[in-house]
């Protein structure tokens, strides 16, 4: 059997990025020694979840940029709290990218299905000119399943510790 040696000049790097880790976050003990391999075999079994969107369009839309992924991220708080959300809300939440980007996004949302303009589920509106955006029930869906399977995945591994 032909075992692969690491060069020392990774072995440095390496040891440079692990010091630089909060592992002490981790809900679990891994030694700086036993991180990489650890981290791989955690990788291995979240790989299906990250791939998880490759069948769900609205979580391949929403995943595709980060400012998409802001953007439904917002979005989907606001639904859920109940609280209303619109452009200019979500402009202003987002001071790091234009009005006009986030009505580009929005509005692609809204052509795709992926979001839907109805009323707050808890709160009133009280400006009639105000559209609240809300996610679509497929995207809500996707979006819920797809963290249960990341939580799930992440419960698989710490049961192999």
């Amino acid at each position: 059997m032909y075992l692969k040696t690491v060069n020392n000049e990774s072995l440095q790097r390496e040891k440079r990025i692990v010091k630089r880790l909060n592992l002490n976050k981790f809900p679990f003990k891994v030694s700086v020694n036993d991180f990489c391999s650890t981290y791989l075999s955690m990788l291995r079994d979240l790989r299906e979840s990250f791939k998880y969107q490759n069948d769900k369009p609205g979580m391949k839309w929403c995943l595709s940029t980060i400012k998409k992924f802001k953007v439904f991220l917002l979005i989907f708080e606001a639904n859920e709290i109940g609280d209303e959300i619109y452009k200019e809300s979500l402009s202003n939440k987002l001071p790091e990218y234009s009005y006009k980007t986030i009505a580009q996004i929005v509005n692609e949302g809204l052509e795709k299905g992926f979001f839907i303009k109805l009323p707050p589920r808890i709160k009133e509106n009280h400006d009639l000119k105000i559209r609240n955006i809300r996610p679509s029930e497929n995207i809500t869906v996707e979006f819920i399943n797809w963290n249960i399977d990341i939580v799930s995945s992440l419960a698989n591994f710490t049961k192999k510790l």
